[in-house]
């Protein structure tokens, strides 16, 4: 109880200039036996305060007929998160009762579900790491495997279209899914002065969102603080995206499917296997062991690995690509610092 308690204290103090909803309920529920005792049916290795928060808004989103409903923008609320009849109201009354009255609901949503955001956003960094790796390889041609990808949002990137200021945009100015990338610092990243083909797509997660079922893709929304009114809107429209042309998505353990997924890429393409926000989930002993796959298959072939960089805890996050070869890494280099939702990237690759 105690960890949960200070999960719930951490969490208020990192979300307090981002959702104030979600940082008053969270340090007033630090302090609530029966919040942290929901909180506390969470899958091991999954944060408690976020799972309770997504598994309560997705109650609200499911029926918003409840006074908590005015502090969620998303269900009708106001968009300060302060509630619309008064300004001053504690949120936290009508979340604790919210979950008083809902507490079976919540507790088997909290022990089921995980906290899968994997934002499309974060396609804004993908962008120029498979330009770079396509003139590293000498092919316009991938094929691309995701690890940990969710509802596979992220493997529909090249049917978004990106802004990224001065440096240009990429993809089709008329794409449903508009993304804009503020470029930081003094290098460019490389954007796609020719179509970038995909000839095999996959993701491989634990627990695959399905967007064409409504109780996943409302998890989705769930996920995203419901005063983000910019990126709800993006993310409805990725899922109708998804919806549209389903990606392949593979359920099980990334180390157990990978052998047969690289086996699966056509021979004339680049292999990329490829992750956003993962790495920092999986412990030593596990990235190594991917490592290790990964040189040990590309015997075969080069295989190209982007991720974010494990070696350290960086701030901000920092995006890196090792190219294997002949049963080694031959090159490794960070080659990008990006935000975890897209809204700005620092190209630091030559």
């Amino acid at each position: 109880m105690d960890d949960l308690v200070e999960q719930f204290e951490a969490y208020a103090d990192w979300v307090g200039d981002k959702s104030p909803l979600y940082e008053r309920v969270t340090r007033a529920g630090a302090d609530d036996d029966l919040l942290l005792d929901i909180a506390g049916e969470a899958r091991e290795g999954q944060p408690g305060p976020e799972t309770l928060l997504a598994a309560v808004h997705a109650l609200l989103l499911q029926d918003s007929d409840h006074p908590l409903a005015r502090f969620y923008p998303t269900c009708g609320g106001d968009a300060s998160g302060r509630g619309s009849d008064v300004p001053d109201e504690d949120p936290f009354p009508a979340f604790r009762e919210f979950c008083a009255s809902n507490e079976d609901r919540l507790r088997e949503l909290v022990a089921t579900r995980r906290t899968q955001t994997n934002d499309v956003g974060r396609s804004a960094a993908l962008v120029p790491a498979f330009e770079r790796v396509a003139r590293t390889a000498g092919t316009r041609r991938l094929a691309l495997v995701e690890i940990g990808a969710s509802a596979g949002l992220n493997l529909c990137w090249d049917q978004y279209a990106y802004e990224y200021g001065d440096a240009g945009t990429a993809g089709s100015a008329d794409a449903p899914v508009r993304i804009e990338c503020e470029l930081r610092g003094d290098g460019t990243p490389p954007l796609p002065e020719t179509e970038l083909s995909v000839e095999r797509r996959v993701g491989v997660d634990l627990n695959p969102l399905d967007v064409t079922d409504p109780a996943d893709a409302r998890w989705l929304r769930a996920l995203v603080h419901p005063g983000l009114r910019r990126r709800h809107e993006r993310l409805d429209a990725a899922i109708d995206v998804a919806r549209d042309d389903p990606p392949d998505l593979v359920a099980g353990d990334a180390i157990a499917e990978l052998p047969a997924l690289l086996d699966e890429a056509p021979d004339n393409s680049a292999l990329v296997v490829f992750s956003t926000y993962v790495l920092y989930q999986l412990d030593d002993e596990t990235i190594g062991e991917l490592r290790g796959l990964l040189a040990e298959r590309s015997v075969e072939r080069p295989i190209y690995w982007l991720s974010l960089d494990p070696e350290e805890n960086r701030a901000p996050a920092t995006y890196r690509l090792v190219r294997f070869a002949g049963g080694d890494a031959v090159a490794e280099s960070q080659i990008a610092e990006f935000d975890p939702y897209g809204d700005w990237i620092r190209w630091l690759d030559g």
